[in-house]
């Protein structure tokens, strides 16, 4: 059995979606069992509380950036919906950027109802979607958007978080949210192998915002294979596939 890991998409409406294309054309080459969006598929620019009131806010509209995910998705699984029996497990963890929604509406109680995460229509294409900050374990292999260690819940973190993960967790991890490629391994006393893995993301290659602006140098962009997953949280092997190698 075999798992792709999408990392954090973030989708913008002022950057096109053509890499979703190209992503369902090598989903279906490769046809792997499940697909894991490991969250942040929206960006929701229009709600976010980091440069509100600034000049480069101007012009940020929710139904923007509700219209860019959708088109986003319908071209992933565009060639997908071709194949007629292929139809792969799909599981979403929701990121911190589906959250603004959450959050705003938290924030200004008048909004619920009219705005809401089911705009965003990622059960009607298909995706089993986990809570932000929840997480779901596949064949012995958990998935969180981030994962949080201590009393006061903060996101673990680190430049080697593959080997924080299994530190602090002590199970296999997969996780998004930093943008880093970063991958861990270390063996239980009973033989069973575990990792801890960062998946970088899926974003696109012209994508910047000014919360990010000093860090995005780093950040790793493409899709994680896992292949050949023994059930108790490890893999026969691991492809990293650069999004360059995707889109080109």
């Amino acid at each position: 059995m075999n798992l792709l890991v999408i990392g954090d998409p973030h989708v913008h409406p002022d950057y096109d979606n053509n890499r979703f294309t190209s992503l369902g054309k090598f989903i279906v080459k490769e046809k792997p069992d499940i697909i894991v969006c490991i969250g942040d598929m929206a960006d929701m620019p229009s709600l976010s509380s980091y440069d509100k009131g600034t000049k480069g806010f101007e012009g940020r509209r929710y139904k923007k950036d509700i219209d860019a995910v959708i088109d986003a998705q319908t071209k992933l699984f565009a060639p997908i919906k071709k194949l007629k029996n292929y139809k792969p497990k799909l599981h979403l963890t929701l990121g911190n950027h589906e959250d603004r929604i959450t959050r705003a509406i938290n924030s200004t109680p008048e909004l619920d109802g009219a705005i809401g995460l089911d705009d965003l229509k990622y059960k009607e294409f298909g995706w089993k979607v986990t809570p932000f900050k929840k997480c779901i374990t596949i064949k012995g292999i958990t998935f969180s958007h981030y994962f949080t260690s201590g009393v006061a819940g903060r996101a673990i973190s680190s430049i080697h978080i593959g080997h924080t993960l299994i530190a602090k967790l002590h199970c296999s991890a997969v996780q998004g949210h930093s943008h880093l490629y970063n991958h861990s391994e270390q063996t239980r006393p009973d033989g069973q192998k575990i990792f801890g893995l960062s998946v970088g993301c899926f974003s696109h290659p012209k994508y910047t915002e000014s919360w990010c602006q000093d860090t995005e140098y780093q950040w790793w962009r493409g899709i994680i294979l896992l292949k050949g997953l023994d059930g108790e949280g490890y893999y026969n092997s691991i492809e990293t596939i650069t999004q360059r190698s995707i889109t080109k």
